[in-house]
């Protein structure tokens, strides 16, 4: 008798591997939506060199560009392209957790970030660009498009769908002049699997679709030094099941999230930077354990102390990775 094969509940997305196009010691930069923070937060608990969203979370392709953009200009944010409302100022270049009631915090904090980022980009050496949707909101005085609304009155913005053309006009003229800016960076691009619902299920719809066809456009251009990523694939197609997401049925699970990261260590990882990543992510874990009967104890004392001994032999062996800042913190808290 014929053997029975075995059902399929899942259609696996064929990912051309990269072994080596993610290791330590190699600069990262991600920029975009808040998916770019999900998996940047995986690489940053890995100890990868990495800056996240500096801007903070950005949705569109021309608000990132836009950002990227300022970045390789090397001018810091000024007084004058602060608003207030509220009593909050804010940035409408920038993500609504920059906002104070003060200026000058406002300001401190968008450059600080932004010399980080500035920095970053000059010896970056792989930048993860995630558009999450196609839509922008302009401000209806000049027409500038905003990364974020703030909260602001709806009549003071216009909404438009980016076309494809527009965003690979603009992203081939800006990946154009990255090469110069930084010509050891290649870039990785995403498309973020977060439904935009708000927008309605057909117009969520053709927005990831726009931004499909422009990242498709751009890797094709710039065939030698741009990839792309499956991630919004992955998600709907292999885990094509509403376990995989969020109370709110758009953002996608923890789990979801997780199965993202190990497609993508399959698929860009060696074998030692996995070994790597897992040894990291154990101290990680490690770092994030608090005892039920507190730290101020010998027991605790006893585990911090191996903990720190076991970071240091690791930066011994591993000359890229930083754990520095982690032995200090860890130093002051039992110390106390």
């Amino acid at each position: 008798m014929q053997k029975q094969t075995a059902m399929k509940w899942s259609t696996p997305i064929a990912i051309e591997e990269k072994k080596g196009y993610l290791q330590h010691g190699s600069p990262m930069l991600l920029l975009g939506s808040c998916f770019a923070d999900n998996v940047g937060e995986y690489l940053h608990r890995a100890k990868f060199d990495i800056e996240i969203n500096p801007f903070g979370t950005l949705y569109n392709p021309e608000s990132i560009a836009n950002a990227l953009e300022r970045l390789m200009s090397g001018e810091r944010y000024r007084a004058d392209e602060l608003q207030q409302s509220g009593g909050l100022w804010y940035s409408y270049h920038h993500h609504g957790k920059f906002s104070s009631t003060s200026a000058e915090t406002t300001l401190q904090n968008i450059n600080n970030s932004y010399e980080r980022a500035s920095s970053m980009l000059s010896r970056c050496e792989r930048l993860v660009i995630t558009f999450g949707t196609a839509y922008v909101y302009r401000l209806a005085s000049n027409g500038e498009i905003v990364a974020n609304c703030h909260k602001q009155p709806a009549q003071l913005f216009e909404r438009t769908r980016l076309t494809v053309d527009e965003i690979v006009t603009r992203w081939d003229a800006l990946l154009q002049k990255l090469t110069s800016h930084a010509p050891q960076c290649k870039v990785l691009f995403t498309v973020s699997p977060i439904r935009q619902m708000s927008d309605g299920a057909h117009n969520n719809q053709l927005s990831k679709a726009t931004l499909l066809l422009a990242a498709d456009e751009l890797c094709k251009r710039h065939s030698e030094w741009c990839d792309y990523f499956p991630a919004y694939e992955i998600v709907l197609d292999e885990l094509r099941d509403y376990r995989f997401y969020a109370d709110d049925m758009a953002h996608p699970s923890s789990q979801a999230v997780a199965y993202i990261c190990e497609r993508l260590g399959d698929t860009y990882f060696t074998d030692e930077t996995r070994d790597k990543v897992e040894q990291c992510l154990k101290i990680d874990r490690s770092l994030h354990h608090r005892p039920l009967n507190g730290i101020d104890n010998d027991a605790y004392r006893h585990f911090a102390q191996k903990l720190i001994t076991q970071m240091q032999q690791v930066e011994l062996k591993e000359k890229n990775i930083d754990y520095r800042k982690e032995i200090e913190e860890l130093k002051q808290l039992i110390s106390q």
